[in-house]
């Protein structure tokens, strides 16, 4: 398959003529206010002159952003160009989700975000020596989302080899991804597709078709390039399957062949267009391709958008708590239909930065779960995402040591009695002991019990309790499934019963992000319970009410008759 290099596409896309121009420059002239609040608010990460390097920087990845070199992420406009100002507002103003860069609408007032813009841009000189304003990103023949659409969008995703980097289901778990690096030669992790509030620079379509259109400077995600460049997407889709086959007929070979010349007119007249000599032939040719450049995008777009849920999942807190289901047959495994008539309670998962070695880059965003439970028994099935399965501690020579990836379900020995009553400290406990379940991925079907009095105080019980359970990665996502007892005869274990709400919590290791030991996620104490089960008596008594109301009244009216005779 014919394919050139992405520099073409930057090159071209600024000649075109149906691009918006208007460009606003919002920011007011740099002033003392600025450098005042900068040197508050942003150079402890960004350090003083702008080059990324404050004292926070080393605990950060990704790095802060380097403003001298004038390469920004997040933009509308077009590759090689810089941002406008109301980008760089923007971004001040509502973060980098997934990164250490916070939002500062709540702590900065907007007039002062408006001048830590002037401030940012006196760092590069490019924005003063530009004589046009940057060339934005049109969304002019925008395709709406649809199913139809989608599913363009899904085969493109695999005809243009996005999975290598951003996975099958794009969970950023591709065969690329532990291997990216940045501009800077730091570790440069793919986006997880299915995790849209972590987008940088939003996630609705069309932040994410521009991400498409204009790339992410200074990141291993480049602008899209489309290696069928002059086909339009019924002429792809067929090129592609051309291209797949072992053997062709002599039919198929001649079709091949004029989608292939097509393809190579195309490319020529892009390079006809990058000299500016390309004729009005050419150039109306030209035009056609990028608009089936364009509606790819669009498509590609649509996919990514069906990917995720809109928003982040709401806590398992209140209504949305992890409520273990009573059934009276025997708990489902792991892949019975049966979990999939259940919600998923979700557990946000931060960064342990309370004890050395601390995690400031998590990888791992939450843990979700579900249960079921019998007359003796509970079942869970939680799962997480985590790009790479690491089974054991590796020397890498592109990302440096790994370890192994694991998680723990933290609860307390003894169930504190009310709402308010104290709970151990949910760093694994203190005083108060806490009961550990701790899973490896080296051994999917073991669960090891451990009790702990600390972060650095855990032992693995002496009786290990008759737990099962069953793990597996697939598609850049753990699943493990575990089953015990609802009671035991050991004092050390957690011990359950129906209509008690019982903390939980969770610490989760990513090997391939340098997580061991202390260096993990975690998360706060949440709760779940068994549902109570119903009891048959609801169907008894109301209609034995109705019959005794039915008595009395026939009572009453017999009474009232023999008084009145």
């Amino acid at each position: 398959m014919r394919s050139k290099n992405v520099v073409y596409l930057i090159l071209i896309l600024g000649l075109l003529s149906v691009l918006n121009l208007t460009y606003a420059q919002d920011a007011p002239e740099v002033s003392e206010k600025g450098k005042e609040v900068y040197e508050e608010s942003c150079a402890h990460c960004h350090g003083t002159e702008g080059r990324g390097d404050g004292s926070a920087a080393e605990n950060l990845l990704p790095k802060p952003r380097d403003f001298t070199r004038g390469l920004y992420k997040i933009r509308s406009t077009e590759s090689g160009q810089l941002p406008t100002d109301q980008d760089l507002f923007d971004i001040i103003t509502e973060g980098m989700p997934g990164s250490s860069m916070p939002g500062w609408e709540t702590s900065l007032s907007a007039n002062d975000r408006w001048e830590v813009v002037a401030y940012i841009k006196t760092f590069y000189d490019g924005f003063k020596e530009s004589e046009t304003p940057p060339r934005q990103i049109s969304l002019e023949g925008k395709i709406p989302y649809s199913e139809e659409s989608v599913e363009i969008g899904k085969g493109l995703y695999t005809q243009f080899a996005c999975f290598e980097c951003h996975g099958q289901v794009g969970r950023g778990d591709g065969t690329s991804a532990p291997t990216l690096q940045d501009e800077w030669g730091f570790q440069s992790w793919p986006a997880n597709l299915a995790q849209g509030w972590n987008f940088r620079g939003g996630n609705d379509i069309d932040d994410i078709y521009k991400r498409f259109i204009g790339g992410i400077a200074g990141s291993a995600m480049p602008m899209f390039e489309d290696p069928a460049f002059g086909l339009t997407i019924e002429q792809s889709i067929r090129y592609n399957e051309l291209d797949n086959k072992v053997e062709m007929t002599e039919a198929e070979e001649e079709e091949y062949n004029q989608l292939d010349e097509k393809m190579g007119n195309a490319f020529e007249i892009l390079d006809l267009m990058a000299e500016g000599s390309a004729n009005e032939e050419q150039k109306q040719s030209y035009a056609t391709a990028m608009k089936a450049f364009y509606e790819k995008s669009w498509h590609l777009a649509n996919y990514v958008k069906s990917l995720s849920s809109e928003k982040r999942p709401e806590p398992a807190i209140g209504k949305n708590v992890l409520r273990s289901q009573y059934t009276e047959s025997d708990l489902p495994q792991m892949m019975d239909a049966a979990w999939n008539t259940l919600d998923s309670s979700y557990f946000p998962l931060v960064g342990q930065i309370i004890i050395e070695p601390r995690q400031f880059n998590p990888t791992i965003d939450s843990v979700n779960a579900k249960s079921f439970y019998n007359d003796t028994e509970v079942a869970f099935l939680f799962t997480w995402d985590d790009r790479t399965n690491n089974t054991e501690v590796e020397e890498n020579e592109d990302t440096g040591k790994t370890f192994e990836d694991a998680i723990a379900i933290q609860f307390p020995v003894k169930i504190p009695k009310g709402p308010t009553a104290e709970k151990p400290y949910f760093l694994w406990g203190g005083r108060k002991a806490v009961y550990l379940w701790q899973w490896k991925a080296s051994a999917v079907d073991k669960i090891t019990e451990l009790t702990a009095k600390g972060i650095n105080n855990a032992e693995e019980q002496e009786v290990q309790g008759n737990i099962e359970a069953k793990g597996e990665y697939t598609d850049g996502q753990y699943r493990l499934w575990v089953k015990r007892t609802l009671k035991t005869d050991d004092k050390k274990d957690l011990q359950l019963e129906p209509g008690v709400f019982v903390p939980i919590a969770f610490s989760a290791w990513d090997g391939a992000n340098g997580d061991v030991g202390t260096k993990r996620v975690i998360s706060s104490w949440y709760s779940f319970v068994l549902e109570p089960v119903p009891s048959s008596r609801r169907f008894i008594y109301p209609p034995l009410v109705a019959l005794l109301s039915f008595g009395l009244l026939v009572g009453l009216r017999e009474f009232v008759r023999q008084r009145n005779t």
